[in-house]
């Protein structure tokens, strides 16, 4: 028999909020409203709908004169000290809500000391936003919690909670998974474990404000694709982990698949800024009973995607190469990103598909990702080379790759750039046999005039 079967869910919903409010101190729902303030605020174009003011508001002000949302706003920012109010003012805006909630952000909630009539205290901001019609709307409640122990509560949060993104944090996320595997030893479940790629980029050419948006959108877009009954943590930086409990091994996969396949793009101070993920999982109880072992499992899945094109998901097979984090890692982030030219590996066959790609390339076509580059020449080393200098580049390829036993060639040619900018290169290729892909070249992109420049620098022109 179902749950609602016992009760109502607005009856859970009632019980939770006299919960609240006996946590508060007040004995009921009514007698927390009664010393609130809240109100219903079209965001749009900052218009209230609906406003109870708390005594001391209406003590203070005509509240009567109140129509627009910044008023409020001026009003709390007003009597907040001046850490809070420049920490949480700017935060409050109906701009800055509403660009939270298109990165997927319902529910905000802020603490701030305050002084009501020279008195201090500190008062909590709930916010529900939602959307109807293409307009965002927001009911807010404010209540005095200075009575309540808000040191142990901010400590508590502290000590389990992920500061920026609001999610659990990876000592206490973990504790809370191996008590599930714990109490449901033959319950199926799985261990997702993803990161976002590219990440650095965001830091790098954005900001670490941009970086931080990205972090706090994707937590919201987890909760919003995982939420349904799961543990999701920050396990540091831009990687999470999430445990879907109850979960069959197709459930699961098509959770993760929905999640991989769908548009993530964050939209922060007008602009869009593409996000895509590799994701790895791995299976409870059939493909492992330890924590560590799956986390382990779920993270290999996830790296193996991260050598092929990113922006996927995948199980963990027992076929897959166990390799240990840090050396993949290292060979990916560190290796290849700090090798002082572009490089590019492509089928020898008659497409001539990209495989892999480092930083350098894409910023030799101006490029920011491997999806925009992969997007702009077709997935193809054809398109990379001018058009006009393609047959003459592939006959030369061809022709020494033929004539020396080191599957070695030595080409110059130009390549337009995103922008339309052209631009000469060197190019150096070596012809390798793979078990899994057949042959593939290996190829070294220098830009001449920025050779040139390095040279003459070092003053070695040639």
């Amino acid at each position: 028999m179902s749950d609602q079967a016992y009760f109502s869910k607005e009856s859970l919903y009632q019980l939770a909020g006299r919960s609240f409010a006996a946590f508060l101190g007040f004995p009921d729902i009514d007698r927390l409203l009664e010393k609130s303030t809240y109100f219903y605020v079209d965001l749009t174009d900052e218009s209230i709908l609906f406003l109870h003011p708390e005594s001391k508001m209406r003590s203070m002000t005509d509240v009567s004169a109140i129509t627009h949302y910044s008023q409020i706003c001026e009003l709390m920012t007003h009597c907040m000290d001046e850490q809070c109010s420049n920490e949480i003012g700017g935060r409050l805006t109906a701009k800055s809500l509403i660009e939270e909630y298109r990165i997927g952000s319902r529910f905000r909630q802020f603490l701030f000391t305050c002084k009501f009539g020279g008195v201090p205290g500190k008062k909590q901001i709930c916010c529900d936003l939602s959307e109807q019609d293409g307009r965002i709307f927001g009911l807010f409640l404010i209540c005095d919690v200075t009575d309540v122990h808000d040191t142990d509560i901010k400590l508590l949060r502290r000590v389990e909670f992920d500061g920026l993104t609001n999610l659990y944090n990876r000592s206490a996320g973990d504790l809370l998974v191996l008590e599930y595997l714990k109490n449901y030893p033959q319950d199926s479940a799985a261990i997702v474990l993803l990161d976002i790629d590219h990440f650095k980029r965001f830091n790098d050419q954005y900001g670490h404000e941009v970086g931080d948006v990205v972090l706090r959108g994707t937590a919201r877009q987890l909760e919003q694709y995982f939420g349904r009954d799961s543990v999701i943590i920050r396990n540091g930086g831009d990687e999470f982990l999430i445990l879907l409990k109850h979960r069959t091994e197709a459930e699961a996969r098509d959770e993760v698949r929905n999640f991989s396949n769908a548009d993530h793009s964050i939209r922060y101070q007008e602009r869009t800024y593409p996000c895509t993920y590799s994701v790895g999982f791995a299976m409870y109880p059939e493909q492992g009973r330890e924590y560590h072992d799956l986390a382990m499992k779920a993270d290999v899945a996830m790296y193996t995607v991260k050598m092929h094109h990113r922006n996927s998901y995948l199980q963990y097979r027992p076929d897959l190469l166990l390799q240990k984090r840090t050396q993949l890692s290292f060979q990916l982030a560190d290796i290849v990103s700090g090798i002082p030219g572009a490089i590019l590996v492509y089928k020898a066959d008659e497409k001539e598909e990209i495989l892999f790609a480092n930083d350098q390339l894409y910023d030799l076509f101006e490029c920011d990702s491997m999806e925009e580059l992969l997007s702009f020449s077709g997935d193809s080393f054809k398109n990379i080379v001018h058009p006009d200098d393609l047959d003459e580049v592939e006959a030369s390829i061809k022709k020494q790759i033929d004539s020396n036993p080191f599957g070695l060639d030595y080409v110059s040619y130009r390549i337009i750039t995103k922008s339309g900018k052209v631009k000469m290169i060197d190019d150096i290729g070596h012809l390798v046999h793979t078990p899994k892909y057949g042959d593939i070249f290996y190829v070294f992109l220098y830009d001449r005039e920025q050779k040139a420049d390095i040279l003459r620098l070092a003053g070695l022109e040639e």
